[in-house]
């Protein structure tokens, strides 16, 4: 179809009869506008006309031996025409799109974003004393200044951002950040985190009282919070300090060599239990020590299993001649296997070492440097099990500040 038949008008027709292709040839050749033919039978034809070419394609009809049907009208004029007959339905949908756009230039949702520890009712209630509520028409207020009241009025707001989308006026907010309190002016020392041996010493600030070679215990300090502004030199060429000290943040790195130990066993004939994945729930009712079962029975349908008891209280009928309370029991149920594992002196042994070092590998710092690892069997245990003292000698920080005196340097 023609785009411009929809503003002028355009009918489509049935053209049927002795020799229609002879209508249509005819048609074409005087410059009827016609367009999209198709055969729909023997003689029979389904076409569109423009509504200037429908008379006169009517009149050459009227000198053939061919009929035409009318099927439907379509177009701006017809459109107009039913309109004429049905003005109640057109001043209505006149009317509803005035008060649609007459409503559409109000504020009936406002909406804050981007705020964590503003609450957002603040928020409103101080966009609503300057005058951005719901109800209140589009213009009556200004965006920017709005933005720069509610920057004055809340100091915890570092920007303000505001814009529409249709109805709706949406409140963006950043927050002012403030840095964290990590205690870097706080005078304090640098004590020991574990006993050990000091293999390197770096001061950088602060006045060491250990050196390298010494064996220091938990709690020890190492760098003191402090320093002397003079530095004395005798005539012996010895140097001391000099002044009133002045009370530092002791920082500084201090590697030591720290030895670690557990003492783990293992049987050399174990039996280990695991979850099979499947599982058998049971839902009971228990009122005045009676149980009464919602779901599933009263045993397992196990042979090995473990259980999950959860007890839900429903109600305290205590007081009441009664004496008691009515509980909602959830028992799951989840299948095991039993495995035996034959470990032997050799393979216990192995598997003591191994847990021991798991659990140690636990509480190693990410910088540490390991550089030994010693196994000590323990005589007089049981008959079938194996002990052992498992050693983990490592290097690593053991600087760190106090408690209380801000946040410690990660080992």
């Amino acid at each position: 179809m023609r785009w411009t038949a929809g503003i002028s008008g355009y009918a489509e027709i049935l053209l049927r009869g002795v020799r229609p292709e002879r209508v249509l040839n005819m048609a074409l050749s005087r410059g009827i506008t016609i367009w999209d033919i198709r055969h729909e039978g023997q003689d029979q034809y389904r076409l569109k006309v423009s509504l200037g070419g429908y008379k006169a394609l009517r009149a050459l009809i009227r000198r053939s031996s061919c009929r035409v049907k009318l099927l439907r009208k379509k177009g701006l004029p017809f459109y107009l025409m039913r309109a004429k007959r049905r003005k109640v339905l057109v001043f209505g949908t006149f009317f509803f799109c005035l008060a649609l756009y007459f409503l559409s230039s109000f504020v009936w949702f406002v909406e804050v974003t981007g705020n964590k520890l503003v609450p957002t009712e603040t928020i409103l209630a101080k966009s609503a004393e300057f005058g951005l509520a719901r109800g209140v028409p589009k213009a009556a207020f200004n965006r920017n200044e709005l933005a720069a009241r509610l920057l004055l009025q809340i100091p915890e707001l570092s920007w303000v951002g505001i814009h529409a989308q249709g109805t709706k006026i949406i409140i963006e907010v950043a927050e002012k950040t403030l840095l964290p309190e990590d205690g870097e002016n706080i005078p304090a020392d640098l004590v020991a985190r574990l006993d050990g041996v000091i293999e390197e010493l770096l001061v950088l600030t602060g006045t060491p009282l250990v050196q390298e070679g010494d064996r220091v215990q938990k709690g020890q300090v190492l760098i003191a919070g402090y320093v002397y502004p003079q530095i004395i030199v005798s005539e012996d060429g010895q140097i001391s300090p000099g002044g009133e000290p002045r009370a530092v943040r002791a920082k500084g790195v201090v590697r030591a060599r720290v030895v670690r130990a557990c003492l783990e066993q293992c049987p050399m004939r174990e039996e280990i239990k695991k979850d099979t994945g499947a599982e058998e729930k049971v839902i009971l009712l228990k009122l005045l020590g009676k149980e009464v079962y919602l779901q599933g029975k009263g045993e397992s349908p196990f042979a090995h299993y473990r259980s999950i008891r959860q007890v839900k209280p429903l109600l305290d009928i205590r007081g009441r001649n009664l004496q008691g309370t009515v509980e909602l029991i959830t028992i799951i149920y989840k299948e095991q296997t039993c495995e035996v594992l034959e470990w032997g002196i050799e393979g216990a042994y192995q598997e003591a070492a191994r847990r021991a070092h798991a659990l140690l590998e636990r509480d190693l710092p990410q910088d540490c440097k390991i550089i030994e690892r010693k196994i000590e069997p323990l005589p007089g245990q049981k008959t079938g099990m194996v002990a052992i003292r498992y050693l983990l000698e490592t290097v690593e920080n053991i600087g760190i500040y106090p408690p209380g005196t801000a946040k410690a340097p990660q080992p």
